[in-house]
């Protein structure tokens, strides 16, 4: 992987000076550029396109909120993460709703720094892989009838190694998902893993199981509401749970990981939302990576 770029947006230079000094001693990547003010910052990010811009929520001139407005959609690849001292909640809302990843919290705490850039490093990480997966699935296309079922099965054990560590095994959603994942799977390996809709998969499923295609996706949104809410309880009894650091982005949007932690601690009105998609791809992810998954025995 190439080295992951960084611009610093801050208009205190102590801020800059630490987190340039965390992402240089932790190796994370390299600083290519530095603003001060919301109007700079524009220019400076549409231009250099970093991995990755750390954008403070209170700048001179034009504040965190605008100027990701502006340039986020101008900026396809790059992650924002915002920065601030902020703790109310419509504007962190509405820092997500502008476009940012994640939100890290003044004064700055090296872990949680290093752990959040690691998650979207490791969303960076999967986007990639999965262009990987696409590529060797048609492989498997002309693999032997022995030698796929093996791989197979070997997808499947993971799949479930994955479901017990969510709290969702016994759900009768989860053989649906396997299912799921089978079926896009084998877009990927015809190379139209980008083409393909949630609906369409679900009325496949139903041709195969001859059931209700919307009562398969009941199924399947239960067993994923509950593997988000066990997931967001692990963050909350320890935060760096290895179980909750390798799937609260993996397989959902860490803001809706964290929406459902604040409804958990009756801070929030509203549950967090899942993502079918992602959830589907983040486990083809874990289950055909080389190595074993995280607590696969």
């Amino acid at each position: 992987m190439d080295m992951v770029t960084f611009v610093i947006i801050d208009d205190d230079i102590s801020i800059r000076t630490t987190i340039r000094s965390i992402i240089k001693q932790h190796m994370l990547g390299v600083v290519i550029a530095e603003c001060e003010d919301g109007a700079q910052a524009e220019q400076v990010i549409c231009e250099v396109q970093p991995d990755i811009a750390l954008v403070d929520l209170l700048l001179p001139i034009q504040d965190g909120i605008k100027l990701m407005k502006k340039v986020h959609p101008l900026c396809a690849e790059t992650k924002f993460i915002m920065i601030s001292q902020a703790n109310s909640e419509p504007l962190i809302t509405q820092a997500y709703q502008s476009g940012i990843e994640f939100f890290i919290h003044k004064p700055i705490n090296v872990l949680e720094f290093v752990s959040v850039i690691n998650k979207v490093l490791d969303y960076r990480k999967l986007k990639q892989t999965m262009s990987l997966i696409c590529q060797t699935a048609a492989q498997h296309s002309n693999t032997s009838p022995h030698v796929a079922s093996a791989e197979e099965g070997i997808v499947q054990q993971r799949m479930n190694a994955v479901f017990s560590d969510l709290g969702i095994i016994g759900e009768v959603g989860t053989k649906d998902i396997s299912r799921i994942v089978q079926i896009v799977d084998g877009h990927m390996s015809r190379k139209e893993n980008a083409n393909y809709q949630l609906n369409q998969i679900f009325q496949h499923l139903s041709g195969q199981v001859s059931q209700d295609a919307k009562a398969i996706e009941q199924r399947v949104r239960r067993a994923i509401s509950k593997a988000l809410e066990n997931t967001a309880s692990q963050g909350i009894e320890d935060y760096y749970n290895e179980r909750f650091q390798n799937y609260n982005t993996t397989l959902f949007d860490f803001k809706e990981v964290r929406r459902e932690m604040d409804f958990i601690n009756s801070k929030g009105k509203y549950r967090g939302r899942i993502n079918i998609r992602k959830f589907v791809e983040g486990l083809i992810f874990i289950a055909k990576q080389p190595e074993k998954p995280a607590n696969f025995r």
